[in-house]
């Protein structure tokens, strides 16, 4: 439903009664859901009316700008992954494989072959109504990766043997919808399933198996072996009672591994390892604090709860521990001039984080817009016809660019008719589609239809046939130079994570400036910049250097002395 673009129709904000409507209907929709925690009484409602793309009207409605919920045709309320990764328990889901994402987010339904069983029987698949929603996630994340309704009852996909649509999926991870408001995207949240063991499974007449509690309704007679079991069972509980009075020593543990101090420094490593390179250094302590540390913890550092109280003394303690060199400029202005990428803690502390993101964490935040392109499959009935043209099977190609093939083909082979405009099949053609004359609009449907239709997730990163980015510098009032870029928005680059990265590496102002008489937008940083947002988008956007101007104008760095 929200896999390709939807143009927003209107925007408003909900006056209070009609805000307090809308908590009702949610209350009534999910009573088992407490409404303060996704729609607080005094948060910003704002219900946005879409057009999809395939012309259908939708109500979309944002809490905080957050898209928390969305309308089907009936006015049925449907939650999105965001209101999904709040309350997980506001549906019920299914599991699928993790292979089975990528074909999701290319326009598949969820098939019932993808889906793991949550039972044996006729509770293999729940006991669940057809248009039931349903949330879906993976073997390895229990957080919802899309959510859609049931095509038939439980019962239904029980008897149709493991074949056909299980989930009409609505709403996907990396849609439109998912992306409604840039500046608030965020990515799925890691929740790891519990990895079953042998202990789940024991064998029977085991131990185990043995010591389940008797019903009531049947006592067992006590026997000697009875009793031996009861003694083993008493000497257990003991061992329990043990290592359960040893418990406030493991919690003192995990106390001390998330106190203060510990969430300063792991903060400060993060800092180095995610920036060290990049640090425009020399650079103030306080912006380095401000700018590179905070951002990385993961809750809120208070200073004055830790034992150093000021940053001064946390900084002085890094200095001492050689992970990096501060100097005085001048009474009260302290500077970081060097670090040491290569300390041993950090060194560690980047093994780790890579470890992490190897377990699949998806914290990092995206630079990128991500693009659904429709795409056409060569299959085997089109092959013959596209491999003359550097085409593979099983290869996908945008439906933008099916027409300029068909008519490259057809000129190449000269079959368009000069009277009729008709194109006469050759043999490659009649094989295709039979031996008609057509038009190259009707000839792009007769072979779009024996290719399968597909979608393809792409990002920014594709450069061709894209303007090229300019660089140019101006001056502003006050004889201030500024630095101008366009075209950046071309590259599928989020401006709102640009312009945080330009105001944290080069510690400038940067604001976005629309110019008169164009559509595009430019940026404007303060300062000479050139060369920071070249190396910026080549090294952090992966941008060629040929695509981007204006580089001759970067300061050459050499401060020349006046004699």
């Amino acid at each position: 439903m929200f896999l390709k673009p939807y143009r927003p129709k209107s925007s408003a904000a909900l006056k209070g009664s009609d805000s307090k409507k809308f908590r009702q209907r949610v209350e009534t929709a999910f009573p088992h859901v407490a409404v303060d925690e996704l729609v607080p009484a005094k948060a910003a409602v704002t219900q946005v009316k879409i057009l999809t793309h395939g012309g259908v009207q939708s109500m979309v409605y944002c809490v905080d700008k957050l898209p928390l919920f969305f309308e089907l045709d009936g006015g049925q309320l449907v939650p999105t992954l965001y209101t999904l990764w709040t309350i997980p328990d506001i549906l019920p889901y299914f599991t699928t494989h993790e292979g089975v994402l990528p074909k999701l987010t290319n326009g598949a339904d969820l098939m019932l072959p993808g889906v793991v069983p949550l039972g044996v029987g006729l509770s293999m698949y729940g006991h669940y109504k057809k248009g039931q929603l349903m949330a879906v996630n993976l073997t390895n994340n229990k957080s919802a990766v899309g959510v859609g309704q049931l095509a038939r009852s439980s019962d239904e996909l029980y008897m149709c043997g493991g074949h056909g649509v299980a989930i009409k999926m609505l709403h996907l991870f990396g849609d439109k919808l998912w992306s409604h408001e840039p500046s608030l995207v965020q990515q799925i949240p890691l929740v790891k399933t519990k990895a079953l063991s042998g202990e789940d499974f024991p064998a029977l007449g085991s131990e185990t198996e043995r010591r389940k509690p008797a019903s009531a309704a049947s006592p067992a007679p006590v026997t000697f072996a009875s009793v031996a079991q009861t003694e083993e069972l008493e000497t257990e509980t003991a061992a329990l009672t043990l290592e359960s009075q040893e418990t406030p020593e493991s919690d003192e543990e995990d106390v001390a591994e998330t106190s203060p101090e510990l969430i300063l420094k792991n903060a400060f490593l993060a800092a180095l390892k995610n920036n060290g390179k990049k640090l425009p250094l020399p650079l103030l302590t306080s912006n380095f604090y401000r700018l590179y540390v905070v951002t990385e913890a993961p809750e809120q550092i208070d200073l004055k709860k830790t034992r150093y109280k000021k940053l001064s003394n946390f900084l002085a303690e890094m200095v001492d521990q050689g992970f990096i060199v501060v100097r005085e400029e001048s009474k009260g202005v302290d500077k970081i001039t060097s670090v040491d990428l290569e300390h041993p803690e950090v060194v560690n502390f980047i093994t780790d984080v890579k470890a992490s993101e190897a377990n699949g964490a998806a914290s990092e935040t995206p630079l990128f817009h991500s693009e659904l392109k429709e795409m056409y499959i060569v299959t085997d009935v089109t092959a013959a016809f596209f491999t003359k043209l550097n085409y593979k099977r099983g290869e996908g190609i945008p439906a933008g660019q099916i027409k300029k093939i068909v008519r490259e083909y057809v000129s190449k082979h000269s079959l368009l008719h000069p009277l009729t405009k008709l194109v006469r099949p050759d043999d490659t053609l009649i094989e295709l589609y039979g031996n008609r004359e057509a038009s190259l609009s009707e000839m792009c449907s007769l072979i779009t239809s024996k290719m399968e239709h597909s979608y393809q997730m792409c990002s920014g990163k594709d450069t061709s046939g894209k303007p090229l980015i300019q660089m140019s510098l101006a001056t502003r009032s006050g004889n201030k130079k500024v630095t101008l870029v366009s075209n950046i928005e071309a590259y599928g680059i989020i401006l709102a994570e640009f312009i945080k990265l330009c105001k944290q590496g080069a510690a400038a102002s940067t604001s976005v400036v629309k110019l008169p008489h164009q559509k595009h937008e430019q940026l404007q940083i303060q300062g000479n910049q050139v060369r920071f947002v070249h190396t910026l988008l080549t090294e952090t956007y992966k941008v060629p250097p040929k695509c981007i101007l204006g580089l001759e104008l970067a300061k050459d760095g050499k401060k020349h002395k006046k004699k």
